[in-house]
């Protein structure tokens, strides 16, 4: 256990699938019994399930190699499982606000155990991850007082912009380096490597996109839409370099490329379908957070386990994204359709349990650690 700790993505990349697949399939009954709506367990299993296990699997895997300090101990592993089932736990209270409070436990153990680290950090990480420290942040505080103020007010904060912010953060330095263009790793590694502080290696623009980024949701909603597609557009353009193609063409990196892409256009989506609210969201949500989650953890199961570049290559990461896709196209084609909403949601949750179903029998089996490795 002491080993599989130490490389915690290998725990809870299965769980956090485990827990998507239950989180997405709560749709499937709405074929036969329309009167149920299970709203609130849905988001719990998808932002606290899903969405935590793999946001935390791979920082407390990635933040020690990039600080050069300890990888992670088995108590802070078990602490963070234990905050994830409190939080999943609290769905079943049927009270949002609770749901809310106790789901900020997740990024509080992150972000203490990301100072314990970058305290002790023998080389600074890459400044793009500031963008993850709000991230948490945000989390957090949108957890807190969505709690104690109002939660309709800060749900959007908590389910969209938290993660969209982690996701800005680790795409800044992983998206560019998978697709091949070192020069973007380069010139960020001259920036960052310096033996300066954290704050002195972030460009001053990038304090600018973080402050446009979290004030965007105090906006009205039409202006705020357009002034964060703005923010990843921005970023998806200098930092990602999408009007590229890939340099490096496998399967893996040409699907990171179309999910890159498809998260600026979610955004872009989301403002020209203001109206559409939750619905036009889950083009992020599908083709952005849940496809670009399981193909970075494609890279890292693959880098961390068998080494094998082949398995960056396979038609699986073709069939698992087209599924993907469709999964969103008729998620967010509901909200048209609302004579048959329901069976939509149905439909569109067989397709994307069958896509990450796929990619799982072939890539979970690899977390594994061989008796002679």
């Amino acid at each position: 256990m002491t080993k599989y700790a130490a490389e915690p993505y290998r725990l809870f990349f299965p769980l956090g699938t485990l827990l998507f697949l239950a989180g997405v399939l709560l749709w499937v009954p709405l074929i036969f019994y329309p009167d149920e709506y299970p709203v609130l367990l849905h988001r719990a299993l998808m932002l606290t399930g899903f969405t935590g296990c793999f946001i935390g699997g791979f920082l407390m895997t990635a933040v020690p190699k990039f600080s050069d300090t300890d990888p992670a101990r088995l108590f802070e592993v078990f602490l963070f499982f234990s905050v994830t089932l409190v939080g999943l736990g609290a769905a079943f209270t049927q009270n949002e606000g609770v749901v809310l409070l106790l789901s900020a436990l997740q990024p509080f153990v992150i972000l203490m155990f990301l100072f314990s680290r970058i305290t002790k950090r023998k080389q600074n990480p890459p400044y793009s991850f500031i963008f993850i420290f709000v991230g948490l942040l945000l989390w957090i505080l949108s957890g807190v007082f969505g709690y104690t103020l109002n939660v309709e007010d800060f749900k959007r904060l908590h389910y969209e912009g938290a993660i969209s912010a982690i996701i800005l953060g680790v795409g800044s330095r992983l998206i560019p380096g998978i697709l091949g263009h070192v020069e973007i790793v380069r010139t960020q590694r001259a920036a960052y490597e310096r033996p300066v502080s954290l704050l002195k290696t972030v460009p001053l623009h990038f304090f600018f996109l973080i402050a446009l980024f979290i004030a965007s949701y105090f906006f009205p909603e039409t202006i705020g839409n357009f002034l964060r597609f703005g923010v990843v557009l921005f970023i998806g353009m200098k930092y990602w370099l999408l009007y590229k193609t890939p340099k490096e063409k496998t399967a893996l990196t040409w699907c990171i490329w179309i999910s890159a892409w498809l998260i600026v256009l979610s955004f872009l989506i989301r403002g020209l379908l203001s109206d559409a609210g939750i619905h036009a969201s889950h083009s992020l949500f599908i083709n952005g957070i849940a496809l670009l989650s399981f193909l970075i953890a494609t890279r890292v199961i693959q880098s961390h386990g068998p080494n094998d570049k082949s398995l960056e290559n396979s038609k699986v990461l073709y069939v698992m994204t087209a599924l993907i896709f469709l999964a969103s196209a008729t998620r967010i084609s509901a909200y048209l359709m609302p004579e048959t909403y329901l069976r939509h949601l149905s439909y569109s949750a067989i397709v994307l349990a069958l896509g990450v179903i796929i990619w799982g029998v072939k890539y979970l089996k690899l977390v594994r650690i061989k008796n002679n490795k």
